[in-house]
C-alpha cells in the first residue's frame, strides 16, 4: 500500500486561489445587489484578503493596526467614509447636476456624494475592477476596524477603555489640537493600536490635511466607534449596490464600448497582426509618465523619474499637476 505524499501549497498557488475566490465572492455579492462586511455574508471575502495579505496592505494579519496600509486606502476613499454605515456604490446617475458637492480622493479621480450622516455614495465609472478596488479597500479598514474594537471594548455591555474615553474627548474638541493636547491624545491611541508613540508620530500629519490637521484621530475614533456599535447594538455596516450600476455592468456596456474603440484603433493604425502588451494604468499615471519629466526637468533637476512621480502624488502638488496637464492638453 502506498504512502499519502503531505502535499502543501506554495505560496504563489495560495495566492492564487484566494483571488479567484475574492472574485467569485464579490461577483456573488454584487448580483445579491448588497452584503453586510463583518456579517455572515462578508465572511469569505474577509478570509480570502487575510489569505491574500496583499503588500500595499502591509501585516493586515497581525493583530495591531496597520498603519501604512490604512494611509493607502484612506488616501483613495473619499473623506468621511469612515463615519458612514451605509455605502451605496452608484453609476453616473445625474448626482452631478444635484446640490451634493463631489468629494473626489486625494489618489483616485472619482466623484463621491455625502448623502447623509450615515450614507456616502461612490460612483463607478470603469467597470468591474472599479468594484473590486473599492471591495477590497473597503473590507481592508473594515478589519483594522475591528482590530481596535478589540483593544477598547472591555465587555458585551459596551465599557470602553480609558483610552478610548480620552481619544473620544480629543475628538469631540473639532478644533485644531495644541501641540500638548495633540501628543497625550497620540499616547492614547498609540496604545489603542498597538503601535509605540513615535510610529504614531511620524504618520500622524500624513492622514492630516489644512482643514482637518487632526484627521488621524477622526478617522480611529470612527473606524472603532461602528466596529464598536456592531457588536454591542449589531448595528452592521452595509454595501449597496445600486439597481441602475447593476443593470449597466449586467450588460457589460462599459466593457464592450472599451473593447470596441480599442479594436477600432488598433485595426486603423494596421496593428492587430502584431504582438501587443497590454498595461494597466489609471489615466493621470499615464499622463505623468509621458509628459511630467520633460516639463518638470528644470524643477526636478538631476532627480530620477519615480521621485517626479512621487512629488505629483503628494496632497499639496495642484501646481505641479497643473503643469503637466496643461502640456497634456496642448499635445491631445
Amino acid at each position: 500500500m502506498k504512502e499519502t505524499k503531505n502535499i502543501s501549497r506554495s505560496r504563489a498557488q495560495e495566492s492564487s486561489a484566494a483571488i479567484e475566490k475574492m472574485y467569485i465572492t464579490m461577483r456573488h455579492l454584487f448580483n445579491r445587489g448588497f452584503y453586510k462586511p463583518m456579517g455572515i455574508s462578508g465572511d469569505t471575502l474577509r478570509e480570502a484578503l487575510l489569505a491574500l495579505r496583499p503588500e500595499i496592505y502591509g501585516n493586515i494579519a497581525e493583530e495591531k493596526v496597520e498603519l501604512n496600509g490604512l494611509l493607502y486606502v484612506i488616501e483613495r476613499l473619499p473623506i468621511g467614509i469612515e463615519e458612514c454605515r451605509f455605502i451605496n456604490l452608484t453609476s453616473d446617475e445625474g448626482y452631478s447636476k444635484s446640490h451634493f458637492q463631489p468629494i473626489v480622493p486625494p489618489k483616485r479621480r472619482r466623484n463621491c456624494y455625502r448623502i447623509d450622516e450615515e450614507q456616502m455614495n461612490v460612483e463607478i465609472t470603469r467597470g468591474r475592477s472599479d468594484i473590486y478596488d473599492i471591495l477590497t479597500h473597503l473590507t481592508f479598514i473594515f478589519i483594522e476596524s475591528h482590530k481596535i474594537r478589540n483593544r477598547v471594548l472591555l465587555d458585551d455591555a459596551g465599557e470602553v477603555s480609558r483610552d478610548w474615553l480620552k481619544l473620544q474627548q480629543a475628538v469631540s474638541q473639532n478644533k485644531k489640537l495644541s501641540q500638548i493636547e495633540k501628543e497625550k491624545a497620540i499616547s492614547h491611541v498609540a496604545n489603542i493600536l498597538g503601535r509605540t508613540f513615535e510610529e504614531v508620530l511620524d504618520i500622524y500629519d500624513a492622514f492630516g490635511s489644512e482643514l482637518s490637521p487632526d484627521r488621524f484621530l477622526h478617522v480611529i475614533f470612527w473606524l472603532g466607534k461602528l466596529a464598536i456599535e456592531e457588536v454591542v447594538d449589531d448595528n452592521k455596516r452595509t454595501i449597496t449596490f445600486s439597481p441602475i450600476l447593476r443593470e449597466r455592468l449586467g450588460h457589460h456596456i462599459h466593457g464592450e464600448i472599451w473593447a470596441t474603440n480599442i479594436k477600432e484603433v488598433l485595426k486603423d493604425h494596421r496593428l492587430l497582426d502584431r504582438p501587443i502588451h497590454v498595461i494597466s494604468a489609471n489615466m493621470h499615471s499615464v499622463m505623468n509618465s509621458i509628459f511630467a519629466t520633460t516639463v518638470l526637468k528644470t524643477r526636478f533637476k538631476d532627480k530620477p523619474d519615480f521621485f517626479i512621480y512621487e512629488e505629483l502624488s503628494k496632497s499639496g502638488a495642484n501646481e505641479v499637476r497643473s503643469q503637466v496637464e496643461a502640456a497634456a492638453l496642448k499635445h491631445a
